[in-house]
């Protein structure tokens, strides 16, 4: 018995309407999934869209190090973070709307899928002076001069603005000079930027976020498009 070939591709949708079902003759069925990862870190990472950032320094007592994270055209996505001071307890924060002097390079940033690239747009560099801004979020880290220090891991995700120089600040609460590691995963690609819609424009219509698939019964001469907020891959199955 005769059966329909079934057809398997892939489209890359962006910001224009771009087609990713044609026309047939008769009825079909087709299968649309969105080929980006889900907005989870593990997935991220696995697609080569986590990118890990480490540093060791001194504070001094009484003093402040500081850092400036300044993001790219898309923003950034902070999704978790590590801090540990060896013998003093540190507060931490990060401010957002603060004047930011940096100096030096770009601290390294690597993918953490390595076979992937380690090309940013944001950047982490160490600062000279913040002054103003607020402190949109702060951990307290404990540590005993007398045991092996004290850490706080957190997986808070904070979501940045695109194009803004954001102040880390690592204070020194004790009488004595202590070390600090500080490390974070960030994605520039996150949230609704991997999700797709199916119609004419962002925000109208149906959304498949990442990882996401339906099935749809089309009637004859019947099309599809979609759109999205950043280039991604939609993958289609569809059968005459």
């Amino acid at each position: 018995m005769p059966t329909d070939p079934i057809n398997s591709y892939t489209v890359t949708v962006g910001t224009a309407t771009t087609p990713i079902v044609g026309m047939s003759a008769d009825a079909q069925i087709a299968v649309v999934q969105n080929q980006q990862p889900t907005n989870e870190p593990d997935d991220y990472a696995r697609e080569g869209l986590l990118f890990l950032v480490a540093q060791t320094f001194t504070v001094n007592s009484p003093g402040t190090a500081s850092f400036g994270f300044t993001t790219g055209a898309n923003g950034a996505q902070i999704d978790f973070y590590e801090i540990i001071s060896t013998v003093e307890n540190v507060s931490a924060r990060l401010v957002e709307g603060a004047t930011v002097s940096t100096t030096g390079a770009a601290i390294p940033v690597y993918n953490l899928n390595r076979n992937y690239s380690d090309t940013i747009t944001s950047e982490l560099k160490s600062a000279t002076a913040v002054s103003g801004g607020s402190a949109i979020s702060q951990e307290y880290v404990t540590a005993d001069k007398h045991a092996a220090g004290g850490g706080s891991t957190s997986g808070k995700v904070h979501t940045l603005k695109p194009s803004t120089t954001y102040a880390l600040q690592f204070i020194n609460d004790g009488n004595q000079t202590t070390k600090v590691f500080f490390q974070m995963g960030f994605a520039e690609k996150y949230n609704g930027q991997n999700d797709v819609w199916l119609g004419g424009s962002v925000g109208d219509g149906l959304r498949l976020r990442g990882g996401q698939s339906m099935q749809l019964p089309m009637i004859q001469g019947q099309t599809l498009s979609a759109v999205a907020s950043e280039d991604n891959q939609v993958g289609v199955l569809r059968q005459d």
